[in-house]
């Protein structure tokens, strides 16, 4: 039994030591956002979506080519000057005025929408980063607390064993050590488990091999935020990405419609002919003179039924994008209820632990610890309360971890930085 007691301590004492070693240096949480920022796969691809959109009003815009064309007679047809043998021809197509601009506006609002979209994925990366960094915050400070536990739990196994073994203990309490010894092992075992998984979310958003190590973290801005509510939906439904891809999809479906009804006005064509005729006689004065010819040419819009179809749609369009963010908008306002909801709870529950929780649970262990070593109390009632405060201060550190998720969430669903 004793074996095991020692086989115990001894895995507790080496356990920094043997694969659960943390990593030296401390990590801060700008240094993780501005990496991920840099290195992210998606926002990437969000940046690329930009660029190509930003080039596309160049060739959309504009007018199409001219179009030349060469006819070289086979059987010459006969004029009054004499026989056609070449004929050129260049032709240009015109819109109506404002079609083209039209166009180019809405690949610009296009545009906009999706450097919307860009900046909502900085927001979301930014975001993943600081859920998985308060999540590592939670289990690195865990872990420091279970070491000092098992500091004192080690004292307390030396203490069970020395009196069983003059016989003024018990064996119960030798017992009790070695399955608590066992329970810390195992909370150590579990944690750096959590920890591994974190890393692996961290090294994923910023585009790192899984197991590349992420150093310690060892605190968190502690402070509380009490900007009311209504001043952060104000800012949210003001500057969030989505309402602004949304706006810009609004302002593209009402260019959208005016192109449509630009639909029913012709567009032009014009044309110009050369024509080279031979001198073959002379006879008539003008023979052997080349033809110079101009022709304007529009199309005529009788189709008029798709064209009224083209302005339906644009209409459906932004009404779409009407209800879009009127729907968006009613889902910000939830999702800041919610997360300022969270975050006020939490911080209720902050303040019981500062304001007496943690020092009565504090006292009591002085207090039993004192009973100890005067004899009025046993080795389980003393490792009871120090479990009890062990257990405080872990839910102390969770309920930390949590606030600043919530603050995080609030800031996400704010659209950026909260107001100050």
């Amino acid at each position: 039994m004793f074996a095991m007691i020692r086989y115990i301590t001894v895995m507790l004492a080496c356990t920094p030591l043997a694969g659960f070693a943390q990593p030296e240096m401390p990590v801060e949480l700008d240094q993780l956002i501005a990496e991920a920022l840099e290195r992210n796969p998606a926002l990437k691809a969000a940046q690329y979506r930009w660029d190509a959109a930003r080039h596309r009003r160049h060739h959309v815009s504009a007018w199409d080519d001219p179009m030349f064309s060469y006819t070289r007679w086979v059987s010459t047809p006969e004029t009054r000057v004499g026989p056609q043998t070449n004929v050129f021809l260049l032709s240009q197509r015109i819109p109506y005025p404002g079609k083209t601009g039209l166009r180019g506006d809405m690949v610009d609002e296009e545009a906009a929408a999706i450097e919307a979209q860009r900046h909502a994925t900085e927001r979301d990366v930014a975001f993943q980063v600081k859920r998985a960094y308060y999540d590592l915050y939670r289990i690195d400070r865990s872990i420091h607390i279970l070491n000092d536990y098992r500091s004192v739990l080690q004292r307390f196994t030396r203490v069970a064993e020395e009196q069983y073994a003059t016989g003024t203990g018990s064996q119960s309490s030798v017992l009790k050590s070695q399955v608590e010894a066992s329970t810390v092992l195992e909370r150590r075992l579990g944690f750096n488990r959590a920890r591994a998984g974190i890393v692996a979310r961290i090294n994923a958003v910023r585009d790192r091999a899984p197991d590349t190590r992420v150093g310690t973290v060892t605190k968190i801005d502690l402070n509380r935020y009490t900007i009311p509510e209504s001043s952060i939906v104000h800012q949210a439904l003001t500057t969030r990405q989505e309402l602004l891809e949304v706006d810009a999809r609004i302002r593209r479906s009402d260019l959208m419609l005016r192109v449509a009804n630009l639909a029913f006005r012709p567009d032009f064509k014009v044309q110009a002919s050369y024509i080279t005729i031979p001198k073959k006689s002379s006879v008539v004065s003008d023979a052997g003179k080349d033809a110079f010819g101009i022709m304007v040419g529009l199309n005529i819009p009788i189709h008029r039924h798709r064209r009224r179809a083209a302005v339906d749609e644009a209409t459906a369009t932004g009404l779409a994008h009407e209800m879009t963010r009127q729907n968006i908008a009613n889902t910000i306002r939830a999702e800041i209820a919610d997360a300022y909801g969270r975050m006020r709870n939490t911080a209720q529950t902050l303040d019981l632990y500062d304001q007496g929780m943690m020092a009565q649970a504090e006292s009591s262990l002085e207090s039993s610890v004192a009973a100890y070593q005067t004899g009025n109390l046993d080795f389980l009632n003393l490792l009871d309360a120090e479990r009890t405060l062990l257990q405080m201060r872990l839910n102390y550190i969770r309920q930390q971890a949590d606030y600043r998720k919530h603050v995080a969430a609030l800031e996400w669903a704010a659209g950026g930085e909260l107001p100050r």
